[in-house]
């Protein structure tokens, strides 16, 4: 596995908060296991809910599933948020994992853009409708029609000769 750079990047990478658990499991160095479902993914780490934090700076082997593929990385433990989530850093991933977890963090970027542009796209539509109609302007609309009728109705009484 191909250890990653240490250097801080000007930009973090993105970071994806995952809308639906997705299992993970922890191989400690003891052999031991630890299965916990991933919350929050980025390329250089992510945040885990487990049953009990692990101790921070541990070494662990890293497994879970994205919409690219399988993810399997040797990452370090930081210090538990609170006392179920944990965050992690990667610590080696190699090309095809790399692979794997960008086109899941891409995936979920792209579902993020397009329910924000259907959002702006609502918003759009919210500011651009017409103006309701002013309740005296319907008043008026209605008093000419009703003005109308009346004098067509007259003008057929007088065409036919029933007031005569």
């Amino acid at each position: 596995m191909e250890d990653l750079p240490q250097v801080l990047a000007s930009r973090r990478p993105a970071r994806v908060l995952l809308p639906t658990p997705t299992p993970a499991v922890l191989r400690c160095q003891d052999g031991s296991r630890v299965a916990g479902n991933l919350q929050v993914i980025s390329a250089a780490g992510g945040v885990l809910h487990l049953p009990r934090p692990l101790d921070p700076n541990i070494r662990v082997s890293v497994m879970f599933l994205t919409d690219g593929g399988s993810v399997i990385a040797k990452a370090e433990m930081l210090t538990p948020l609170s006392p179920t989530q944990q965050a992690f850093r990667f610590v080696a991933l190699d090309q095809k994992n790399r692979r794997n977890l960008h086109l899941g963090i891409q995936s979920h970027l792209n579902q993020e853009s397009a329910e924000e542009r259907w959002i702006a796209k609502y918003r759009s539509a919210l500011l651009h409708t017409p103006p309701p109609r002013s309740k005296a302007l319907k008043i008026l609309l209605t008093s000419v029609a009703f003005g109308m009728l009346v004098v067509v109705g007259v003008a057929y009484l007088f065409h036919f000769g029933l007031l005569k």
